[in-house]
Order: C-alpha cells, then sequence, then structure tokens
C-alpha cells in the first residue's frame, strides 16, 4: 500500500470493517474484492460438514446437545441421522 489514504474520507462500510479488523486487513478486502457483491452465510459452518460431524459424534443419546453445539434444529440433526440410518441400511 504505496499511496496515503485519508482514512476521514473511507466509504462507510470500509470505515467500519476497519474499525472490526483493522484497516490493513480492510485495505487487503478491498484491493481483492471491491466492485464484488457478496452475501455472507448465517451460518459459520457448512451444513455437509457439520451432518458428518454429526453422525460421527452422536452417541445414541447427544443429539439435543449437537444441535445446540452446531446452532441446528434438534429436527434437522434428526434428519440427518436418519438419513445416514437409511444409507447404512441401503448398503447392507
Amino acid at each position: 500500500m504505496e499511496e496515503k489514504i485519508e482514512v476521514e474520507l473511507l466509504n462507510e462500510f470500509y470505515a467500519e470493517l476497519a474499525e472490526l479488523i483493522g484497516f490493513e486487513n480492510a485495505y487487503k478486502i478491498y484491493e481483492t474484492y471491491r466492485g464484488l457483491s457478496y452475501t455472507f452465510p448465517m451460518r459459520l459452518y457448512d451444513p455437509k460438514k457439520v451432518a458428518a460431524k454429526i453422525v460421527t459424534r452422536y452417541n445414541g443419546k447427544n443429539a439435543s446437545e449437537l444441535a445446540r453445539e452446531y446452532g441446528y434444529s434438534m429436527r434437522w440433526v434428526l434428519e440427518v441421522l436418519r438419513k445416514e440410518r437409511a444409507q447404512k441400511n441401503k448398503g447392507n
């Protein structure tokens, strides 16, 4: 970053971003993604990866704990487990 940046003139988005993650990181994001529109997912974790983790961590009793831990509904966790059982039964 060789040019002098006048921080007080920053676009509101970049000013907030700089406040959150520091100016140099905000500038890197600007340089890499400027002009593009992104929608950030509501969830931090990838649902497919979470489903695989739930299947490996499920002990027969901890579905509600896993739902809370990963921020998914109990219904979703039970559906993941049901599909896994169906897949296993299909293979036998």
